[in-house]
């Protein structure tokens, strides 16, 4: 049986995203935002066009991914490192969707995705 996480909207101000994993009864958050509260760009967000930093050039784009990957591909990586969760959810496909599916096959793992803020109440509930 595969293990369960859960993706939520970080509740940090400077996080996008955190990684719930009840088995281990921690998490990881990761994707960065800025201190006036506006994300970093990723590949989601350059590949998105109704976003800010959404690149109509394919070539412009690809380049800006592979950018981004080889200055973090000495980073640790693995199912629990931040550096690989940014890596395939944020940068490794146009959509955020796309990125959890390849996070799941790479880890064999299954992620339920929630487009919500994390709470303390939802944190007790899956940590506990």
């Amino acid at each position: 049986m595969k293990d369960v996480y859960y993706l939520y909207r970080s509740d940090r101000p400077e996080k996008k995203l955190v990684m719930l994993m009840p088995k281990y009864k921690h998490l990881h958050h990761f994707g960065g935002i800025k201190p006036d509260g506006t994300p970093y760009r990723d590949y989601t967000l350059l590949s998105d066009k109704s976003s800010n930093f959404y690149e109509p050039d394919k070539v412009k784009r690809e380049k800006i991914k592979i950018n981004y990957l080889n200055r973090h591909k000495n980073d640790p990586k693995g199912v629990h490192n931040p550096s690989s969760m940014s890596d395939i959810i944020l940068w490794n496909k146009k959509t955020l969707r796309g990125g959890i599916r390849d996070y799941e096959n790479k880890f064999n793992v299954k992620v339920v995705f929630k487009d919500i803020k994390l709470t303390d109440t939802i944190k007790k509930k899956l940590l506990i």
